[in-house]
């Protein structure tokens, strides 16, 4: 008995340490689909991270004339790559806006290997390449869009962002601000790792979490889009984004909503409020 005891609990000490990166990082290089199949307009654009590392990333470009609407810098999720991820967001080139999406380093066309540090190097050189696009389109506004995993990581990275003051809305849709609460919340979910959950604060690094961030973030305008049945990222990791931001913010809740499924579904009426609040109630800046 004791040795069974002893073997099991190496197995889950095993399944802890390996699963760390599983968790939060899914990466794909299989292309899903590509903006031509909806007729959108766009540029590959490749740039470098920080560290050297090769990133891929798609500018899908407004649709009619004149300058963009706004710069949409898309941080996506934790699984497959930008080819599966655009469609979320690419409905809004046929209303006048850009959108910069992005890949992570070992995700879709990028090179290397997801960690926490790396893909902080990417998400501010995205921001870099992304406020370039914005200023070479003559885009009238500066959006930032991270959605599940693109939340934290977006989050974290925006508070040293050069260009900061440029932004005009932060958007946080289905997001958590902590690796290990998160961590926590998914092994509780298993009758074989609830008993371990604990260990998910010893286990997870919250190194490049944003939770200790978001206070550094004003005055940007915030965001938070979340279902009330997100079973991927509960409600409550959304409106904990919510508690801890200051003014000017606003809280969605979607109501009999899944995860990142607002802009999907609903009759498209989160589509409706949310080029409304961008294009004409978003405060005014000095910049």
């Amino acid at each position: 008995m004791k040795n069974t005891s002893i073997l099991f609990f190496s197995f889950i000490c095993i399944f802890l340490t390996s699963s760390c990166s599983g968790l939060f990082y899914q990466p794909s290089n299989e292309r899903y689909s590509s903006p031509e199949k909806y007729q959108i307009d766009y540029d590959d654009i490749h740039f470098t991270s920080l560290d050297g590392t090769k990133l891929h990333g798609w500018l899908l470009k407004s649709a009619g004339k004149g300058p963009p609407k706004s710069t949409v810098i898309f941080f996506h999720g934790n699984a497959e790559n930008i080819t599966s991820h655009y469609q979320g967001l690419a409905w809004m080139t046929r209303k006048g806006h850009d959108v910069f999406i992005f890949d992570y380093r070992g995700y879709g066309e990028s090179e290397g290997i997801p960690s926490q540090e790396g893909i902080y190097n990417d998400a501010i050189t995205a921001l870099e390449r992304g406020f370039q696009l914005h200023e070479e389109r003559g885009s009238k506004k500066l959006i930032v869009y991270g959605q599940s995993l693109g939340g934290v990581i977006s989050l974290r990275a925006v508070p040293d962002f050069k260009h900061k003051n440029k932004i005009d809305l932060l958007v946080q849709d289905s997001a958590f601000a902590s690796y290990k609460e998160l961590a926590n919340q998914k092994m509780k979910e298993f009758w074989i790792t609830w008993p371990f959950s604990p260990f998910a604060y010893l286990t997870f690094s919250d190194e490049y979490a944003s939770k200790k961030y978001i206070d550094k973030i004003s005055p940007i305008p915030i965001l938070v889009i979340h279902g009330d049945h997100d079973q991927i990222v509960p409600l409550k990791f959304g409106e904990e984004i919510f508690a801890l931001a200051h003014e000017p913010k606003w809280l969605w809740k979607v109501k009999n909503g899944v995860h990142i499924d607002a802009f999907f579904y609903h009759d498209q009426s989160y589509r409706i409020k949310f080029l409304d609040l961008v294009e004409n109630k978003l405060p005014k800046h000095d910049s």
